[in-house]
């Protein structure tokens, strides 16, 4: 089953399992090995294909969409939205479409019939403005520690080029001294070529 074979109108619960099955198809995971992906016994292969075939009694949790998004290498929001000409029902007589859904769950719109103010307030206490809720304290360590590969990275670039010269000198050194001495050109380009050997 595709997003597509969604009635015109999913709850959910129904887009979850829907998008569970054609992510996992997708991935061209069988059952059997999505099932050990998640990593939990009671997440047997026939638990699965009840989910997906809609005929467990209870919908997918939240734990499960989580752990679900992770076995299958998604972000959550893949399993909970469907394709852009479908719509979802969030609550009784309230029907939006996938974008607009994608833009409520991540903080950026509140829906008709809520309190936009209540919303907004909330979204910009649990949200970044980017949209990604990346808290300030994750993003300043991100930057500390990438400052710190990229002082690294210089660090041994500036040693490499340092070493680099170094060779270069004692390589043109030898074959200056070599020249000096009156070596042959014949032995001058068999050391050059012994030098570029070296280089490949």
């Amino acid at each position: 089953m595709t997003s597509e074979q969604l009635g015109e109108e999913a709850t959910p619960g129904e887009v979850v399992r829907l998008r569970l099955k054609e992510i996992r198809k997708k991935r061209r995971l069988n059952p059997d090995k999505a099932a050990k992906l998640y990593g939990d016994p009671a997440m047997s292969t026939t638990v699965l294909m009840n989910i997906e075939a809609g005929r467990r009694r209870t919908p997918v949790t939240v734990d499960e969409l989580m752990r679900f998004a992770y076995a299958l290498d998604v972000p959550p929001e893949a399993l909970l939205v469907p394709g852009a000409d479908r719509r979802v029902q969030v609550a009784p007589g309230v029907v939006v479409d996938s974008i607009r859904l994608l833009r409520w769950m991540r903080g950026e719109e509140a829906l008709d019939g809520t309190d936009a103010a209540h919303y907004e307030a909330t979204a910009a206490e649990s949200v970044e403005p980017s949209g990604r809720g990346i808290p300030q304290q994750l993003r300043d360590d991100f930057l500390t520690r990438a400052q710190a590969a990229f002082d690294g990275f210089f660090a041994d670039s500036d040693e490499i080029r340092r070493k680099t010269r170094q060779q270069v000198r004692e390589v043109l050194g030898e074959v200056r001294t070599a020249a000096a001495n009156g070596v042959p050109a014949e032995e001058l380009l068999t050391m050059i070529d012994g030098f570029l050997d070296r280089l490949e």
